[in-house]
């Protein structure tokens, strides 16, 4: 007989979606560590669609759940913080120095707008965030195939993750999409 707190009790088809999520950010990470940047990206953009599905399909059919909330925000975290420092630690031409505190900021930030956001989470009636969403990453190490096209400094590029890591834990109101 299964327990009351049996895992089968809780993952519904949106929390599915959700491991989705999660499981492709565990791949970036890996194409990160072996230089596949293409696939890194793909598996980050990939999981930006599921984290975009998970919610709304999960309202649309009155699944919405508290494990689901809290299985999404730990996905985020490897799809949204740990793949996209990881990503940028894979830059072997910046200094290590700068590429370990990218690491740190970049997770200390990521997680504590995440903690944030699971206690307070949207304002006024769900139409704004309050600090920027870790999804936008996403936009972070896309825009790294346009740094290495048009053959910019991986410096500035970096730099975006430090502003994006001080705009997750501020207090600016963001637009939900």
């Amino acid at each position: 007989m299964p327990s009351t707190n049996s895992i089968t009790k809780f993952v519904r088809i949106p929390d599915v979606i959700s491991l989705g999520n999660g499981v492709l950010g565990i791949l970036s990470i890996i194409c990160s560590i072996h230089h596949y940047s293409d696939l890194a990206v793909l598996s980050i953009v990939l999981a930006g669609v599921l984290d975009f599905l998970d919610g709304r399909i999960a309202r649309k059919l009155g699944l919405a759940s508290p494990f689901g909330v809290q299985l999404d925000s730990l996905c985020d975290i490897c799809s949204f913080i740990i793949a996209p420092a990881i990503f940028a630690y894979s830059m072997e031409s910046i200094d290590v120095t700068i590429r370990i505190a990218l690491v740190i900021v970049y997770l200390v930030a990521g997680l504590l707008r995440l903690a944030r956001f699971n206690i307070t989470g949207t304002l006024d009636n769900g139409k704004y965030f309050e600090g920027m969403p870790v999804p936008f990453s996403i936009a972070i190490v896309c825009s790294y195939f346009l740094f290495s096209y048009f053959e910019l400094s991986l410096l500035i590029w970096m730099a975006l993750y430090f502003i994006h890591a001080f705009l997750m834990i501020s207090t600016v109101k963001i637009r939900k999409l």
